[in-house]
């Protein structure tokens, strides 16, 4: 009899508690996000949408991204499975072909936290607060070293062994083989 009772008080616990505790971390949100992009495909990500300020809005759009989409925002991890915050959708990040970004959260008074969002790097979250003055100094910053880290897998690409030298011409384009071949059987 003992037994029963305690089966029911923990099945009663288990059915009454677990969906609470499964959607402790609910995966939608209250917040709406801003999504902007640039021809690289590099994007900005801007939550809540509501809190976006005038001078934000237009220093994004002077430095050459456009707004894009905007949505409820989802908490998701990083690529790594390492942190966790407020972002776009997967399948709209997918939409886009973005793999990089940056993560703007926009607290009370313009104040904001930074987040860099990279398939290598994971999604990195600094703890500091802020400013526009701030911001605009270390977007441009973060965008190069996108590029940078982009040029470097692009010289990694893997070029045939026995070419090296291309020459172009106006008509035509012409490959050289990288081993001489003057020379290089004894007469």
């Amino acid at each position: 009899m003992r037994i029963t009772k305690i089966l029911t008080i923990v099945f009663f616990a288990v059915v009454l508690f677990l969906p609470r505790m499964i959607n402790a971390a609910p995966t939608n949100s209250g917040y709406n996000y801003q999504l902007y992009k640039n021809y690289e495909n590099f994007g900005i990500l801007i939550f809540p949408k509501d809190q976006i300020f005038t001078e934000l809005d237009e220093y994004i759009q002077q430095t050459g991204f456009s707004p894009v989409e905007s949505g409820k925002a989802v908490m998701r991890f990083g690529p790594n499975n390492e942190n966790q915050t407020y972002l776009m959708p997967e399948s709209v990040q997918k939409k886009y072909s973005m793999d990089r970004f940056i993560v703007l959260q926009v607290l009370a008074h313009q104040n904001m936290v930074v987040g860099i969002f990279d398939p290598e790097w994971g999604l990195t979250l600094p703890s500091p607060i802020h400013r526009l003055d701030e911001i605009k100094e270390n977007i441009p910053k973060t965008l190069n070293l996108f590029r940078k880290h982009l040029k470097k897998r692009e010289t990694r690409r893997h070029t045939p062994g026995n070419l090296k030298i291309m020459r172009l011409s106006a008509n035509n384009a012409v490959t050289m083989p990288m081993k001489s071949r003057f020379m290089s059987r004894p007469h």
